[in-house]
């Protein structure tokens, strides 16, 4: 009879398993996390999608656009033209900013020329410093204004994610309900590349600290 057939394994063999483990591993792992990273402004597009969808015929009861990167305020000023009965609340403004500044810095004179300036109504938060601070403040005050019950939210795109985990945290209730639109970015240079890669950090620090963690608040620097 044949006894059991024992293979042994060399010191050589071994360390080369183990690499070959270890590199595929790491191979795996950059492939997740660059499927992750390629996947922000992916989600970004499929809700402006979604948002384009539900507000094809009619307007939303607010929008509300975060300061910070460019062309945020601009996107939001050219949705008020198609959507004027819609109050409009932005949040992170500057201190030594009005609304009037505002548009003059950041929108071109023509769009605000459009503007239905005599019907629009404008509220604008100066608290918030960063974007936990941009949702609480909006989340506030869709909680002083409960006739709102579906909101657009302008942001960047790769900022969407991100702000819909901390809405998901801060809000207990079904309405208002949130859409969101955002301002496509080009990932093409390093400057790009390196905003989406901190981004994606934060995206994963947020969901751990809110979700994992169950923290109140996410203080950000």
């Amino acid at each position: 009879m044949l006894g059991p057939k024992y293979v042994f394994e060399t010191k050589s063999t071994r360390l080369r398993r183990l690499f070959l483990s270890g590199a595929i591993l790491f191979t795996l792992s950059v492939m997740l996390i660059a499927s992750f990273i390629a996947y922000i402004p992916i989600y970004a597009k499929m809700q402006k999608s979604r948002a384009a969808d539900v507000f094809f015929e009619r307007s939303p009861d607010a929008i509300a656009v975060f300061t910070g990167d460019k062309g945020r305020i601009a996107h939001a000023m050219k949705l008020l033209k198609k959507n004027p009965t819609s109050k409009l609340f932005i949040s992170g403004v500057y201190a030594a900013n009005s609304f009037q500044t505002l548009l003059n810095k950041q929108v071109g004179p023509t769009t605000t020329e459009e503007l239905p300036t005599d019907d629009m109504q404008v509220d604008l938060d100066y608290e918030s410093k960063n974007t936990f601070e941009n949702v609480r403040e909006t989340v506030q005050y869709l909680r002083a204004n409960p006739d709102l019950k579906n909101v657009l939210v302008i942001s960047s795109d790769y900022h969407i994610m991100r702000i819909k985990i901390i809405i998901s945290h801060l809000m207990e209730n079904a309405e208002p309900e949130f859409y969101f639109d955002s301002v496509p970015n080009t990932y093409s240079s390093w400057n790009g590349t390196r905003k989406l890669l901190k981004e994606a950090v934060k995206i994963v620090r947020t969901f751990v600290l809110l979700k994992i963690f169950r923290e109140d608040i996410v203080r950000e620097d």
